[in-house]
């Protein structure tokens, strides 16, 4: 079909689109775009430039346009990232210029990934060799230049920047930008459930891509390396308004308005990567069966055996999954669209169940811990899948591994997430498999009843005793927990007036220095270099201790969290629950220095999704 026969996409039409994707803190004044210079991108720099003058027209904007909170965007933070992978750099770089200035971004900038850079790895070159060792390379390279994209330009939205505005290099200042959009649509969604197909994925990746999703603390396991976003990315989040759209509508939407862009030549080698191959596939199919042709179930003989491996892989794997609406690399393209966007909203679905749930059934917890009232709990959470998802939410939220990272969700193991499931919801208050057990991601299950009064306490509920569990962070073996201990003294030095420190990937703690008294022994000693500032781990739920540290003297804690003691009290008729905390008697040790008032300790990882 001509692109000129297929529909455009309307203004009225991308509003919709944007209130699907629109992050749980609102819009801000300030949008970031992820610019490729491709099709995809810069219609996304179209549309939302014609919306935003379509704002403007219809509901001119107040003085105050700096609300975090706006109906809708305000103004486009133009990124354009330069891999140094492509001898097109330069064309692409001029294109996204081109079209930031004709969109009239109110900023653009072109970030260079810096190879060998400290926390960047080296230049990934390619292999020399064909075959498979250079598909399974181009594999990696994919991965890794696309952590490294994200990372620069997180930096860039976090840290604010000075950015030519035009094409002739004029200068404008852009401070925090909290949303990134992308370019990411339907048959991108395809080939990425696709991709997780092949690599043994369950029911619970065929969601694909979310509409709107936080950044994470990390893209990966480890904190530190150059997929890290540290607490920031938790505050920080991707929107993808064209997840619905086709592409055919995309390249309609820019022939219609005369959008000039460049194409990716390495999108369109199948011998290159899986989604290159899965793209080929997919079009090889669709050529077919337009021309009345049966579509071959035989892959194409050119792909190196390493992908035509993983094709035959995700053939087999969306035969043999047993979903809703079946999810086959061979249906057509519409097929596909549909089936992917069927398991995307039954998956929402479960999601949204899954925090009522949540909300039904948690009682207040310490921070950093979470407790499940679970005596109800089999009755009414009978679906296997949401019993899996709810899992999955608990442990992000305890674990002391990144924040959207896989080590955090026990790998996404379907095994383990069972075997938690299996005692979780077990009915039986006096079951022998009610024991304290952990099942991955460092987060502990004890069992727990809660007694008449309202008290929790640990062991077998007697009668009319409520039961549940309490998941908490495991402590850490031996060989690490003196590793965990962190020495700031050099992130609390003068002139600095203020400091943050995230620990054990949990808490964030904010120093107030200014409010530090004059000769303090405990800043004195670290200028002096006779003393340092340790954060460690302490008291029962492993919260963060900050400790004064000299070589001959004991340690001694200046500041913890004081640990309350919860009740829970039944609620009378026609009453809301309410509960209330006793603190405990720690405290900060007598007679020595305290920094108790100068210094907060928040828990920061967040339950809900996205």
């Amino acid at each position: 079909m001509a692109l000129s026969q297929i529909r455009a996409i309307t203004n009225a039409e991308f509003v919709q689109m944007m209130a699907k994707c629109r992050p749980p803190t609102g819009w801000p004044s300030t949008i970031a775009v992820a610019s490729s210079a491709g099709p995809d991108s810069t219609c996304l720099l179209f549309l939302l430039r014609r919306m935003i003058d379509w704002k403007h027209k219809n509901n001119p904007p107040a003085s105050s346009s700096s609300s975090s909170d706006s109906v809708l965007p305000d103004a486009i933070l133009s990124l354009h990232v330069d891999h140094n992978l492509q001898s097109d750099a330069e064309k692409m770089a001029y294109a996204a210029r081109r079209a930031a200035t004709r969109f009239k971004a109110a900023a653009h900038a072109e970030l260079r990934v810096p190879w060998g850079s400290p926390s960047f790895p080296p230049h990934p070159r390619a292999p020399t060799v064909a075959g498979e060792d250079e598909a399974a390379a181009s594999t990696t390279i994919e991965s890794v230049a696309r952590t490294a994209r994200y990372r620069l330009m997180f930096d860039a939205m976090t840290k604010g920047m000075t950015t030519s505005m035009d094409m002739h290099q004029h200068q404008h200042r852009v401070d925090v930008v909290r949303v990134l959009a992308t370019g990411h649509h339907a048959d991108d969604q395809v080939e990425t459930v696709l991709m997780r197909l092949g690599a043994g994925s369950s029911v619970l990746g065929l969601g694909g891509m979310r509409p709107v999703r936080r950044f994470g603390m990390a893209m990966g396991n480890k904190a530190g390396n150059f997929g890290w976003f540290g607490h920031e990315g938790l505050d920080r989040w991707i929107v993808r308004p064209l997840l619905d759209v086709s592409k055919d509508r995309i390249l309609a939407t820019c022939e219609l308005h005369k959008i000039r862009y460049v194409l990716d030549r390495t999108n369109f080698q199948p011998d290159l990567t899986l989604r290159n191959a899965i793209r080929h596939v997919l079009a090889s199919n669709e050529k077919k069966r337009h021309s009345a042709e049966e579509p071959v179930v035989r892959e194409p003989p050119a792909l190196p055996p390493v992908l035509a491996d993983k094709i035959i892989r995700i053939k087999t794997a969306s035969e043999d999954l047993k979903i809703p609406v079946p999810i086959h690399l061979m249906a057509s393209r519409e097929s596909l669209h549909e089936a992917v966007h069927s398991s995307s909203r039954y998956l929402s679905d479960i999601e949204s169940k899954v925090s009522a749930y949540l909300n039904r059934f948690s009682v207040q917890a310490p921070p950093g811990t979470f407790i499940l009232a679970a005596d109800k709990l089999s009755a009414t959470v009978t679906d296997p899948l949401a019993q899996l998802v709810m899992v999955l939410r608990i442990l992000r939220y305890i674990s002391p591994h990144p924040w959207g990272s896989t080590r955090a969700q026990a790998g996404r193991r379907r095994d383990s997430l069972q075997r938690i499931a299996q005692r979780v919801w077990d009915p039986d208050p006096t079951s022998k498999a009610r024991t304290r057990f952990e099942a991955g991601a460092n987060v502990l299950w004890t069992p727990l009843r809660i007694s008449r009064g309202g008290r929790l306490k640990h062991g077998q509920p007697k009668q009319d005793e409520r039961f549940g569990w309490l998941a908490s962070r495991a402590p850490p073996s031996r060989h690490r927990e003196r590793g965990l201990d962190r020495d700031i003294s050099t992130e609390l030095l003068p002139p600095k007036r203020h400091a943050e420190v995230l620990h054990d990937n949990r808490f964030l703690i904010t120093f107030r220095l200014e409010a530090v008294p004059p000769g303090d022994p405990v800043l004195t000693s670290v200028i002096e270099g006779s003393g340092k500032v340790m954060l460690v781990l302490g008291g029962r739920w492993l919260w963060p201790q900050v400790v004064w540290r000299r070589k001959g003297e004991d340690d001694v804690v200046v500041a913890r969290i004081s640990a309350p003691e919860l009740l829970w009290y039944k609620p009378a008729r026609g009453t809301r629950r309410k509960y209330s905390t006793r603190q405990s008697s720690e405290k900060v040790q007598k007679g020595h220095p305290s920094w108790q008032d100068i210094i907060d300790f928040k828990f920061i990882r967040v339950l809900e999704e996205p």
